[in-house]
């Protein structure tokens, strides 16, 4: 998205009554929060008029920039900006489009306009790179877990914007097979996304929607490639391991990855185990200041508690900002695994959370993180790694 600062034009027509707004035009992306922050440095936006045309684009920053137009007390419109040739001006033409994203940098406005002659769609939220072929892609309960997270802050973001609810659920009938739904004149008024006739008449500001820092979120960290096919045996530097990869998450925020990997140990009855992960650590720019504490690793059957703590080896900033990276390992008994397969959960809300193996990792600030591991491919890995082992070690 790229944003200017105009002023309308010709000159001979407006004279000294010409006005002036931001053109923002173009998908919403990672940077574009970033990007308006910068173009904000250079004048005083607060209060402003931003006209807007977009196709949309990513969730995450596009909410954060709409936080950040209400901190601004700016008002939004939907326009395409039209250059005066020969002149540093422009007209705004109400023939322009405010698609999927945009809408919601739309309702950021603390004042709202929408032409009859614009375009306002909404649809669906879905996976970016799922969308071309919906029906045909492979889904994972990462991709469940993200959804659900994202209509949740969608939902309060709506709400904390003085818009009906009404909105969330017409855009929640489109599905990415069908094309967008364009939202009516009756529809704009009535769920409050449209709200003032003239952009740059600002009436009296009632009850604004409070912010604070810790609304504005910024994009979230992206985890590295998980492994989506469960646990797999792997052969890594003439090494046979059985390796399982996930994403951790806190509350459903993913901040990371770690991958934890058994392979055989000193004696047939034994096996070693390693752990590595990846994490970005929230609102943390000295990452040191929160570094892992503990790795542990437990067998929950019935409501007793089988435990391994593993010894850490690292755990220091990584190159990227607020990237930690930390290592553990040690030694587990192989009945301790074979106890996992057979504390397989009921497939039932209640007790799918109450057994299986699961990883544990405490921070130095008592940042605590707690994921259960499914058993996709652990019957059939833990035989093949059990083979090897036993030629390595034959009675």
């Amino acid at each position: 998205m790229r944003f200017e600062w105009l002023r309308e034009g010709p000159a001979d027509k407006c004279g000294n009554q010409c006005r002036e707004w931001i053109s923002a035009s173009g998908a919403i992306v990672d940077a574009t929060l970033q990007d308006f922050e910068i173009f904000a440095r250079a004048r005083d936006v607060r209060g402003a008029t931003v006209v807007l045309d977009s196709p949309g684009g990513n969730v995450i920053p596009g909410l954060a920039l709409g936080r950040e137009f209400r901190r601004l007390e700016i008002t939004t419109s939907v326009g395409k900006a039209v250059k005066v040739a020969g002149e540093q001006r422009a007209t705004i033409s109400p023939r322009a489009s405010c698609n999927s994203m945009c809408v919601f940098l739309l309702l950021g406005g603390v004042h709202r306009n929408v032409p009859d002659d614009a375009r306002i769609l909404v649809h669906q939220i879905w996976p970016s790179n799922k969308r071309n072929d919906a029906n045909a892609a492979t889904y994972t309960a990462g991709n469940v877990v993200a959804i659900q997270r994202v209509n949740g802050d969608i939902s309060r973001y709506i709400v904390d914007m003085g818009v009906d609810i009404e909105l969330f659920e017409i855009s929640s009938r489109i599905p990415p097979w069908e094309d967008m739904r364009r939202l009516t004149r009756d529809e704009l008024r009535r769920m409050k996304v449209h709200t003032i006739d003239d952009p740059f008449t600002r009436p009296p500001i009632a009850a604004p929607a409070a912010t604070t820092t810790a609304s504005i979120k910024k994009p979230e960290p992206t985890a590295a490639n998980v492994n989506t096919l469960g646990w797999v045996v792997v052969d890594r530097r003439g090494q046979r391991m059985l390796v399982r990869q996930h994403p951790i998450t806190i509350e459903g925020q993913d901040i990371g990855t770690f991958e934890i990997a058994f392979a055989c140990g000193d004696k047939t009855d034994a096996y070693r185990v390693s752990y590595q992960e990846r994490r970005i650590v929230p609102n943390s720019p000295l990452v040191a200041t929160d570094r892992l504490d503990a790795v542990g690793i437990s067998i929950r059957q019935d409501n007793s508690f089988t435990r391994t703590l593993l010894t850490l080896e690292e755990s220091t900033p990584g190159r990227a900002p607020a990237e930690l990276l930390s290592r553990a390992r040690g030694t587990i008994a192989a009945a301790f695994l074979e106890t996992a397969l057979s504390s397989s959960p009921i497939e039932t809300v209640a007790s799918s959370s109450q057994q299986g193996l699961i990883v544990a990792t405490t921070t130095v600030d008592k940042v605590r993180t707690v994921i259960r591991l499914g058993h996709t491919g652990l019957s059939e890995g833990l035989r093949q790694l059990s083979s090897t082992c036993e030629d390595t070690f034959p009675n």
